[in-house]
């Protein structure tokens, strides 16, 4: 496609950073974009943005890329191929989308995006599986869990650190800890965890990882990983002894819309050096340094995604409308072992820096290959489509469905690497469940039957072993074995 530059303005994004606060810049019309002129709209991909203020990534990344800008009062809306919000959306607007348009949510996700929810949801599946979901941190809901979590609390031996977070925010806003019953003060829903107070720490400092997940479809599941990531540090020098300041959350948090104000952020901090982030890539070379397996550190934490996403195959509805661009934050301990933080449905696509920008920006332009999407004739009319279910379970696909997304996706490098997962774990009881967590339990039983478009492959009901990608025959895992290809710059389950 063709773009027109005649009166295009000078990008924004020189030197790879935005301006302070242009990480949510306000719109601007296509108008001061291209040329104020009648142009077929045939052939052409158009993104619609029903939000004042998006991530300038987002929108430099779709423009780069030659889409253009939907505008409300010159066309229809069966033109826009692409959606972006980072808010919910509503059931209609998945029920109204035509067969080449994709909005970048689904449906009741929030089974695992809300802090809540995603502790709900894996107690009830380690209740089912077993210590395989033994991922989560100790985790009570307040006040509804406030008798149970009164009751953990008055058996511990010695006092223990506990963090407490609103149950559905984000980027570190009401996050408090505490040691003491006195401490603990909140006015709305809050989760209060068992601290991890023994991380792996890098030069003194503790970190998490932040992952980026792609799922193009839940029914059937298909999921992608991203090659790349971010490791975010705290900023100052952790410590967790009777003398802490739990009041510093330069030390004991690494969220980085909170790092970013520390004092010593521009310092060169042992080891880790100036700044609050690394590339992943930069994380796998220094563990290789420390003669740690990196591969087998990445499988455990691959295998924990794949569980926790299986909390959503039966409750996400058929719909091929919808994907999910998910950040999962992961922690490390000092034994290695990976544990699940939270889980963001929109996770923060802010540039503040130019590492952001290197990440994220070739993360959105393969998020739009894998999608593959495409056009539509201005003329095509809308075709009829089932309603969503509000139920929990996955309904009957609508007729008339995109093949595209039915078959694997063509792999544009062979460098890629994949790991194949299947959609569901067998069923075991906890009692005869692995005591290993993010490993899969040995036992199974008959699944219940699913529709035949539900489910991509499952496995056998007489079936002795786990599914292949998540079973270990070392601690905490194997490397998975080769499945159907996936595109460059993922691993990709199916």
């Amino acid at each position: 496609i063709e773009r027109k530059t005649a009166s295009k303005p000078e990008s924004r994004f020189a030197g790879d950073r935005c301006e302070e606060g242009a990480d949510a810049m306000a719109l601007v019309p296509s108008s001061e974009r291209w040329e104020e002129e009648e142009e077929s709209t045939e052939g052409k991909l158009y993104f619609k943005f029903s939000e004042t203020r998006v991530p300038c990534v987002v929108r430099k990344v779709l423009e780069d890329a030659g889409w253009r800008e939907w505008d409300p009062e010159k066309h229809p809306e069966s033109l826009w191929s692409l959606h972006w919000k980072s808010g919910r959306f509503k059931l209609s607007d998945w029920d109204r989308c035509l067969p080449h348009q994709r909005i970048n949510h689904c449906p009741k996700t929030s089974a695992i995006t809300k802090k809540d929810n995603l502790h709900r949801n894996m107690k009830r599946l380690a209740g089912s599986y077993g210590a395989v979901y033994n991922f989560v941190p100790t985790t009570y809901v307040l006040p509804n869990e406030y008798v149970n979590f009164m009751r953990e609390y008055a058996e511990q031996h010695e006092p223990q650190i506990w963090i407490c977070k609103p149950s559905d925010s984000s980027r570190g806003r009401g996050i408090f800890l505490i040691r003491d019953m006195s401490e603990l003060i909140y006015d709305q829903q809050y989760i209060i965890q068992r601290y991890i107070k023994d991380p792996l720490l890098i030069g003194g400092f503790k970190f998490d990882l932040r992952l980026y997940v792609l799922v193009p479809t839940f029914q059937p599941m298909r999921a992608y990983l991203y090659e790349e990531g971010l490791v975010r540090f705290a900023t100052e020098k952790y410590t967790c002894d009777n003398n802490t300041d739990l009041t510093n959350v330069y030390s004991h948090l690494t969220n980085s819309s909170i790092n970013k104000y520390s004092p010593s952020l521009n310092e060169n901090k042992a080891t880790i050096g100036p700044g609050c982030k690394w590339p992943l890539s930069r994380l796998v070379k220094y563990f290789e340094g420390m003669n740690l397996d990196a591969a087998a550190i990445m499988q455990r934490i691959k295998n924990i995604i794949v569980l926790t996403l299986l909390a959503l195959w039966p409750k996400v509805p058929a719909q091929e409308s919808g994907f999910e661009l998910l950040g999962f934050d992961v922690m490390l301990d000092s034994q290695l072992d990976p544990w699940l933080i939270e889980v963001n449905a929109s996770p923060a696509l802010a540039t503040d820096t130019s590492l952001d920008m290197q990440v994220k920006a070739p993360l959105l332009a393969d998020t739009l290959k894998v999608l593959g999407m495409r056009p539509q004739p201005v003329e095509e009319k809308k075709r009829g489509r089932k309603p969503l279910s509000h139920s929990s379970g996955p309904v009957a696909p609508a007729p008339n469905r995109r093949p595209s997304l039915s078959r694997p996706l063509s792999n544009t490098s062979s460098s890629s690497k994949i790991s194949a997962a299947s959609t569901a774990p067998p069923r075991s009881s906890a009692s005869s469940a692995s005591t290993v967590r993010g490993t899969p339990s040995h036992t199974t039983k008959a699944t219940p039957q699913r529709h035949p478009a539900s489910v991509r492959s499952a496995p056998s009901p007489s079936s002795t072993s786990p599914p292949e990608s998540t079973r270990g025959g070392g601690p905490r895992g194997t490397p998975p074995q080769p499945g159907s290809p996936s595109p460059a710059g993922w691993w990709g389950w199916g």
